[in-house]
């Protein structure tokens, strides 16, 4: 027993043998980030020493890993295939449709989603995704299904509150907006929920942002300024939620997304040129100040950005676009350095040992 656990932990098995990759369990958490591989094989080196039975640790076959996953593909491709047909079929004949066929149709788009999406959840009996044959598989595609349900859903709102209409006001679309991505959202926390994918969350992030265009729309508060920082407020919000948080399982996606939004907002909402600077200087405030207490990469690249746009905008004002470039490669030489710094004292703290003085 001891033996095999270490056949497969080490890099040069005995002659004659092939190297064993991690049992099936582990190399899900592994593929799923919740051990990394030197912490799987730490595990696995202490089952062996207890001389744990190996039961289900046995490598899952390569075989019937290709064999899923030419199942999975096929799902994906023939449910593809069938909502082209569909959006084909129905923008052909939308024009001719009545406002009562438009809405059912969308209706009943969502609803044949939302029931498919739901049929491997039921067939699971509240069984971990990890317990059931090709359970990732399924996880992935009831949580894509979720998610394009999510977006009909949205859809039919939107058809069943404006279609009716020959002319709707910036409020009525608003609230269709609102309306929409709420119930949108009900979908997609109970797929984050039982069947989280990266689709689904960055569906989450759309939805909310979404919500927001339509509090916008709503209350007519088009002042740039307000956008601009509320908008900020709301990616910078959605950074720290990926950060700080285990709301969302792919933290670092969120956190992207967040920076870029805030990014977004501080960097092209520049009609007030006073609100433009200050939004920047936030951006790169906050950016760096958390990369120095979590360094994850999206900090410092929203930071960098930011030096960068904010140094070409004010500088190229007074001096010109060339010694404007040449100011923003300085401040980004820089901010590279420092970073490298900072990485390498982190770095050597975390091995124990004392930073070099100069």
């Amino acid at each position: 027993m001891r033996t095999m656990f270490a056949d497969m932990l080490t890099n040069h098995p005995r002659p004659g043998m092939a190297a064993s990759p991690l049992p099936a369990p582990f190399g899900r958490l592994v593929a799923d980030h919740t051990l990394n591989e030197q912490q799987a094989k730490a595990v696995l080196r202490a089952l062996a020493d207890e001389r744990l039975p190996v039961g289900d640790l046995a490598p899952v076959s390569a075989p019937r890993n290709m064999v899923a996953r030419l199942a999975e593909i096929g799902a994906y491709l023939g449910a593809g295939l069938l909502v082209a047909a569909g959006i084909v079929v129905v923008a052909q004949q939308w024009a001719d449709m009545t406002y009562g066929v438009r809405v059912g149709v969308m209706a009943g788009v969502a609803l044949v989603l939302l029931l498919a999406a739901a049929t491997p959840i039921a067939f699971r009996r509240h069984l971990a995704w990890a317990d059931l044959a090709n359970g990732d598989t399924l996880r992935r595609l009831s949580g894509s299904l979720f998610t394009l349900g999510a977006l009909a859903g949205f859809g039919t709102v939107m058809v069943a509150m404006l279609s009716g209409q020959a002319k709707v006001t910036d409020a009525e679309v608003g609230w269709a907006l609102i309306v929409g991505a709420a119930l949108a959202l009900v979908a997609l926390v109970f797929a984050r929920w039982q069947a989280d994918t990266p689709l689904g969350e960055i569906a989450i992030f759309a939805a909310v942002t979404t919500a927001y265009i339509g509090v916008i729309q709503v209350t007519a508060y088009d002042r740039s300024v307000a956008i601009q920082w509320t908008l900020l407020a709301l990616g910078l919000t959605w950074a720290m939620v990926g950060t700080f948080t285990r709301l969302m399982r792919h933290r670092t996606l969120i956190t992207g997304l967040g920076l870029l939004e805030a990014f977004f907002a501080a960097a092209t909402i520049s009609e007030v040129t006073w609100s433009h600077r200050l939004a920047l200087a936030a951006l790169i405030a906050v950016s760096l100040g958390v990369y120095l207490l979590c360094p994850s990469w999206p900090y410092i690249t929203a930071g960098t950005l930011g030096a960068v746009v904010l140094t070409v905008t004010w500088v190229g004002e007074a001096v010109g676009p060339a010694v404007a470039l040449l100011a923003a490669g300085l401040v980004l030489l820089v901010l590279a350095g420092g970073a490298l710094v900072l990485r390498r004292q982190r770095t050597e703290t975390s091995d124990g040992s004392t930073p070099a003085r100069s």
